[in-house]
């Protein structure tokens, strides 16, 4: 049997693929079910207590759970529509199908994984929560590295079938992990930055002009890119995840850190607008100010898969900065976007935040490289002149720090779907460098259930 590793979306829908050819897999979370994994995000939010295996980026659903719920990708995948009929089918509004951006909202995305959970569990699959997998089991008995299961952190081994890695980008663990086994991995691209948090009724009068306000219309939105001039050359700066009428979320999963992100309902309708204001880092960047600065970080450092995990311990650093700066207790630093932007002090903040469990005033710049901070300083000045005016303004705060767009690292696979140094691991979608949000993570999760199959030996080439 299969073991898939991630109830994410990427996971459930490889699952799903399974299912439609009639095989059934073990799928392993290692958070709780949703229903169970809201008292970690309430706890998180409302006392600032944070329970490392569930919480906004760990449980039966992943990180898309608790986000904007954004069903629209640049992915150019026949599949797509596909994803989209699944999900009607299984209950989501049809207008999914027709709308240029498609949007759900967590509080539709919390039933809609008890749904999948039950679907799953009819399809045959064992669905198995609080199962953190704490090392793989190999086999190089005929001269290769196979996969052919996994151990648990109880101790529990389970084998019989071929890995598929859906973990995501938050399970940092896992590529510690990965690492003693010496599978293929490489650094990649990604960005940091900062969210910025605007009144939603500014960002409707800027955006939609005299229909701000109309019911009909709704809460505007708004995407940035700008590319800015530094010493090294032109760096990219764009907005990420916008949530309209949205929130602030924390989404660490390690104590002593902190990290943000935003999510929305569907109906959009709190009183603040939120995006990231992120720059690009490439993959020779991996470092705070200095090339190899970060080379002896302990835990992902240069000595660990020849510094493939720098990107990690880039973030790690920068969320523990942030976490110090908010004061200990997972409130925020945040500053005024315009004294960021202008390199002021600030005295005071915004009255109003929806930030929980609250926000400490704190220098924006103590929490990121100082090229971020140049970079995120051209680019929304550009942003107020060329692409959004009023956009720079004293009642929008600036939240650090935004760490995890996506994966700094790339888990290397072949043509087959397996990893190019482990026979029978099938690396996916986010957590493995190649998705990112909730659809084209599903489409690589399909994708990879078939390629399994194929290899298998149960599904026609």
């Amino acid at each position: 049997r299969p073991i898939i590793v991630g109830m994410v979306p990427a996971g459930t829908f490889a699952a799903l693929q399974l299912a439609d050819y009639g095989v059934q897999a073990i799928v392993l979370e290692r958070g709780p079910r949703v229903d169970d994994r809201s008292h970690g995000v309430r706890d998180l939010r409302m006392k600032g207590s944070l329970n490392e295996e569930s919480n906004l980026c760990f449980g039966e659903g992943g990180a898309g759970t608790y986000s904007d719920g954004k069903l629209y990708s640049r992915t150019k995948s026949p599949r797509l529509k596909e994803v989209y009929e699944r999900l009607v089918a299984l209950g989501l509004i049809e207008r999914i199908l027709v709308d240029a951006h498609p949007h759900v909202g967590t509080n539709r995305l919390i039933p809609m994984s008890r749904l999948l959970r039950q679907h799953l569990q009819d399809a045959g699959h064992e669905l198995r929560f609080g199962a953190r997998v704490f090392d793989l089991v190999t086999d190089e008995s005929k001269g290769q590295k196979r996969v052919v299961g996994v151990e648990l952190d109880t101790g529990e081994v389970i084998t019989g079938g071929p890995v598929l890695l859906a973990t995501g980008h938050s399970a940092r663990d896992i590529y510690l992990m990965l690492a003693c086994h010496g599978v293929a991995m490489q650094a990649k691209p990604f960005a940091i930055g900062a969210r910025v948090e605007h009144p939603q009724n500014l960002i409707n009068e800027i955006q939609l002009g005299d229909m701000a306000g109309w019911r009909s219309v709704g809460a505007a939105e708004y995407f940035l890119s700008q590319k800015v001039a530094q010493t090294k050359g032109a760096r990219g700066v764009y907005s990420f995840c916008m949530c309209p009428g949205g929130i602030v979320l924390p989404t660490p999963t390690e104590k002593g850190h902190l990290n943000v992100n935003g999510m929305s309902n569907a109906g959009r309708n709190s009183r603040f607008a939120n995006a990231a204001l992120v720059a690009q880092i490439q993959a020779d960047e991996m470092y705070l100010e200095t090339p190899g600065d970060l080379d002896d970080h302990p835990r992902f450092g240069r000595h660990v898969a020849g510094g493939a995990l720098l990107g990690i311990a880039l973030q790690s650093v920068l969320e523990e900065r942030a976490y110090i700066a908010g004061g200990g207790d997972y409130r925020a630093p945040a500053q005024r976007l315009t004294d960021f932007v202008f390199d002021r002090s600030t005295s005071t903040l915004p009255a109003k935040s929806s930030y929980r469990p609250g926000l400490t005033h704190s220098e924006a710049q103590s929490c990121l490289p100082s090229r971020v901070v140049d970079a995120l300083r051209r680019g929304a000045s550009q942003v107020n002149r060329a692409q959004l005016r009023g956009y720079l303004t004293e009642e929008a705060v600036i939240i650090p720090v935004e760490t995890t767009t996506s994966s700094p690292v790339r888990i290397v696979r072949g043509a087959d779907g397996q990893s190019v140094s482990h026979v029978g691991l099938y690396p996916v979608a986010e957590g493995a460098g190649y998705a990112g949000g909730i659809v084209s993570s599903a489409i690589d999760g399909m994708n990879a259930a078939q390629r399994m199959l194929q290899t298998q030996g149960l599904l026609s080439l």
